[in-house]
């Protein structure tokens, strides 16, 4: 029977007033049904009032019942019509079929078998169905912190986490359970459709009180963290290069000052007028170290020059 076909006759038995009718109502789960990723999923359906379900034909749908998972009439399978994509992965579970009881059992559960799915009873007078949502979920890693020298203001703190779905939420938190602001934060979806997500903050040392790495999963409500206190000896000191870079630029200034006194010094003692004149300063020399100016009897334009061993007079 095709799709449209099983559709059609659906629609005729919700919508022509059969004798009987709303003698049965479907019924399934009231919340949606959580399955964690790679698990099998039961899923349970049943008539209110009991009611025998054995010569009946009942289907399972997905997404408005575009994708048909399961079909169960004449007392067997007909696995048929059944979409490529639940192939091998469905069974009906069917011991307490008689009492109107059934549930469909799917595995291995993948991410993209969340949805909404539907449960029909067709009988010969009626058809009933009811709606329910299944949410897929996987609770990935913990978290790992990788510290990494950035410069002379911090380290880098990355914290990591693989195996989440749906998007997990993460975050820095300080010793009181605030959050931070992370400097990057990156997600990627994996190849089996997993969540990665990484986040880095900056650490200095004058604030490296102990931080938490936070990861959640909303679907689970599942936490997990990861602590850390940082030791000062991991903070960077002042950079070798840095303090080599000053030295080599300060080390030829205070040479070339230096050489420049001590050349103006020596180049004012050669220029010096010698008290004795040209023709004497043999003579000078004699008493070169020895010259003392008497600031109360020496004639005014009289001074030693800088290298005091020269009478200049001005």
């Amino acid at each position: 029977m095709q799709p449209w076909a099983l559709y059609f006759k659906s629609l005729l038995l919700w919508l022509l007033p059969w004798p009987g009718r709303g003698q049965f109502q479907v019924k399934t789960p009231k919340s949606s049904v959580i399955v964690q990723l790679g698990k099998a999923a039961v899923l349970p359906c049943h008539l209110s009032p009991s009611t025998d379900a054995q010569n009946m034909e009942i289907r399972w749908y997905r997404d408005d019942q575009s994708v048909l998972l399961h079909e169960y009439r004449n007392s067997q399978d007909h696995m048929d019509q059944q979409s490529l994509e639940y192939q091998g992965r469905t069974e009906l579970l069917r011991e307490n079929i008689n009492q109107g009881q059934v549930a469909l059992r799917i595995h291995p559960i993948l991410a993209r078998d969340e949805g909404q799915y539907s449960c029909v009873f067709v009988s010969s007078t009626q058809v009933g169905q009811a709606q329910f949502e299944l949410l897929v979920a996987a609770s990935g890693a913990p978290p790992h912190i990788h510290i990494q020298p950035a410069d002379t203001e911090g380290i880098t703190l990355t914290c990591s986490s693989s195996g989440w779905y749906p998007d997990p939420e993460l975050q820095w938190r300080d010793p009181q359970g605030q959050p931070l602001s992370p400097d990057s934060e990156t997600r990627s979806e994996q190849e089996d459709g997993l969540i990665y997500v990484e986040s880095s903050v900056t650490m200095t040392s004058s604030s490296r009180a102990p931080l938490c790495c936070w990861i959640g999963n909303p679907v689970l409500r599942e936490e997990k963290e990861e602590r850390l206190s940082v030791a000062e000896a991991l903070f960077p000191r002042v950079s070798n290069k840095r303090v080599e870079w000053t030295v080599m630029l300060v080390l030829p200034v205070l040479t070339i000052i230096i050489a420049a006194v001590i050349l103006l010094r020596s180049r004012r003692c050669r220029e010096g007028v010698n008290l004795f004149g040209r023709h004497g300063q043999k003579e000078a020399k004699r008493f070169a170290e020895d010259v003392i100016v008497d600031e109360d009897t020496a004639h005014p334009q009289l001074t030693l020059s800088e290298c005091e061993k020269h009478v200049e007079y001005l």
